[in-house]
């Protein structure tokens, strides 16, 4: 997108987030296996707050209001970068997304690619609106908010907050969350980390992909909640 970033403005992504229909998605295009969420971590990831998982509605008009109120009641154009073989029904999701930004003045160009050349772009910044999907290795919070949101320092921290979002309450949060070893405490400051972030709306969530094997009868196994399936832990009968 060139000149002014109206994504500076929290009532765009605001208008953004109110515009796309995550509950037509999970019906047509995810055939009901997503859940819906506002949070940036599933629940299996220690931190997840379910007080917290609490959507933005999807409201059109509120959304032409707001980007009414930022200065573009005829929406803009922008270009859009989509995987189409990384997660379940990637493509499909950003086009059902460009679909609904439509009908808010957004005209999205809309590149979907293999994710050879997906990654490599974003890698190199040469985006501004794209789809990305995150599982915490470490199964907690803290490693999705030191990735995904914190301020990029070139030292690590926010190596994939691809859209430079950076709020310092925030950050300072963050860095407390990685030392404090007081269970509760710690929870509390995931929470209002997590809280901060959503009322900046710094990202737009959608959905956790539903996991879909098949398996013969004959075989038995553990599936972990991060798609690994290790063979100690499978049998034939």
């Amino acid at each position: 997108m060139k000149g002014k970033n109206p994504f500076k403005d929290k009532r765009v992504r605001q208008a953004f987030y109110q515009a796309i229909d995550i509950e037509g998605i999970k019906r047509t295009v995810m055939r009901g296996a997503s859940n819906p969420t506002a949070l940036m971590v599933a629940p299996g990831v220690n931190g997840f707050d379910t007080n917290l998982n609490k959507r933005l509605a999807f409201d059109t008009e509120v959304a032409k209001k707001l980007m009414a109120d930022a200065g573009y009641p005829n929406g803009f154009e922008l270009g859009m970068n989509c995987p189409n073989d990384r997660y379940v029904n990637d493509a499909e999701i950003c086009q059902a997304v460009t679909a609904n930004l439509s009908r808010i003045g957004v005209k999205v160009n809309l590149q979907a690619e293999t994710k050879g050349t997906y990654f490599p772009k974003l890698l190199r910044g040469e985006h501004s609106f794209y789809l990305l999907g995150w599982t915490p290795s470490t199964y907690d919070a803290h490693n999705m908010l030191n990735a995904l949101i914190r301020c990029v320092d070139g030292k690590g921290a926010g190596t994939f907050n691809y859209g430079a979002y950076c709020n310092p309450k925030v950050d300072e949060l963050i860095s407390k969350i990685q030392s404090e070893t007081d269970k509760p405490k710690r929870q509390a400051m995931i929470a209002e980390a997590f809280k901060l972030h959503a009322d900046d709306v710094g990202h737009l969530p959608l959905h956790q992909q539903a996991l879909a094997w098949g398996v013969n009868k004959k075989v038995e196994l553990t599936q972990l909640a991060d798609n690994y399936m290790f063979f100690k832990w499978m049998s034939i009968k």
